[in-house]
């Protein structure tokens, strides 16, 4: 198949997976807080942020750099099948320890409904960490994981509405979502076994300390900018009410949603340009990255501009009248629209494929700390708006430096 075929074939494939990933949820969400309460959806999003940093854990950046070692080596079965099998190991090691740390966070900082909700929710991690998603996107075969997430995702939003029937049916969700994720790593696995003659065999310990290695500043940049992005709702849950934070939570999650709207072009250029960079100077790979970033800006903020006029109706529709604070907070995280993507871009699929990941761990620090710090500081002054404005200054200084190395690199 031609390099540009394989191309459009991801980029259609998690165009109708983001599509599927935004939908539904934002379909569930308006039933959820109308059923079980904004103060019962914030304790749920708190569990949910526990969850994620779970999932941050257990994929330790393998979505990136095990992505890119497919996208190089995808015609060598061999190498491929080793590279899965300690992908696997080390995402189940690391799994173990995700359940460790986060559920002793959980009994030590949040009620006991919290925990039970978080034990719940441990088969999301278990799914996530047999799912070998990066397998599918490195072969830039994402047509098989589109068809098992529609079936799975449909399952789980059917089953929200008809399990969520009454307010305290709000501990049930992470369950459903454990559901989900298990079914959709199971079937993905015997998809990998069938199309790609994957064999799950034990891997050498040799092989899951080099896949650990070779991930390593992926998975630190990666957790400084998830740390900054998820902590928002962690830190509104120990400063503020569960209320407020479901109002937060709510807001965000109409912000990335229409973030998302880019993201299939964004994922489909990483492996493509992984294996396309290889063969440029670095000054001709930053002149196309930043013809890519010009035109994703364009996208980008025409996105922000329909989210920005249309925020009311927005609020109305999916989170709630009663709660118009939702419709500033929604206009004042607008900007994260435009700088988040165009970060993905130019560090994601241009200073780590140009293998300038450690000046990209640096920038998210940098703009993690700030962002956080911020909030720690301003969230008993300011409460909610604190964390509308630490997600838009974090995204802004991670724009501002990832655009000057990129500018030093090209000249």
């Amino acid at each position: 198949m031609h390099i540009n075929s394989r191309l459009l074939e991801s980029v259609l494939s998690l165009s109708i997976l983001n599509v599927l990933n935004m939908v539904l949820p934002l379909a569930t969400l308006p039933y959820m807080i109308k059923v079980i309460g904004m103060e019962n959806y914030g304790v749920y999003s708190i569990v949910y942020a526990l969850i994620q940093y779970m999932l941050l854990l257990s994929s330790y950046g393998f979505n990136l750099s095990v992505t890119r070692q497919i996208a190089q080596n995808r015609d060598n079965h061999v190498v491929v099948n080793g590279i899965v099998n300690a992908t696997l190991g080390a995402k189940i090691i690391l799994m173990v320890i995700a359940f460790v740390i986060f559920i002793s966070v959980a009994i030590l900082l949040f009620s006991w409904t919290h925990v039970f909700m978080l034990i719940l929710g441990l088969g999301v991690v278990m799914g996530d960490a047999m799912n070998p998603i990066w397998l599918f996107q490195g072969m830039e075969k994402m047509k098989y994981m589109t068809m098992v997430n529609i079936t799975c995702k449909t399952i789980f939003t059917i089953l929200i509405f008809v399990c969520i029937k009454h307010e305290s049916d709000y501990v049930k969700i992470p369950l459903l979502n454990s559901a989900g994720y298990l079914f959709s790593g199971i079937i993905s696995l015997l998809i990998a076994y069938r199309v790609f003659k994957i064999s799950i065999t034990i891997p050498k310990l040799n092989d899951v300390i080099f896949q650990l290695k070779a991930g390593w500043y992926i998975f630190l940049s990666t957790v400084c900018m998830e740390l900054y992005r998820n902590s928002n709702v962690f830190v509104l849950g120990l400063f503020t009410s569960n209320t407020m934070v479901g109002i937060y939570a709510g807001a965000e999650k109409v912000v990335k949603a229409a973030q998302s709207v880019a993201s299939p072009i964004s994922n489909a250029l990483f492996p493509h340009l992984a294996n396309n960079f290889k063969d440029n100077t670095i000054s001709a790979n930053v002149y196309k990255l930043k013809r890519v970033s010009l035109i994703m800006s364009l996208f980008l903020i025409s996105i922000l501009l329909i989210v920005l006029l249309l925020a009311t109706p927005i609020n109305n529709i999916l989170l709630s009248a009663a709660e118009p604070q939702a419709i500033v907070l929604i206009r004042m995280m607008t900007p994260v629209i435009l700088f988040g993507g165009l970060n993905y871009i130019l560090g994601i699929v241009g200073l780590v494929n140009l293998g300038f990941q450690r000046y990209f761990l640096k920038y998210v620090f940098i703009a993690g700390i700030m962002s956080i710090g911020f909030l720690i500081v301003a969230v008993n002054l300011l409460g909610v708006v604190a964390a509308s404005i630490a997600m838009c200054l974090s995204e802004l200084i991670l724009f501002i430096c990832c655009t000057l190395k990129l500018f030093t690199l090209f000249k």
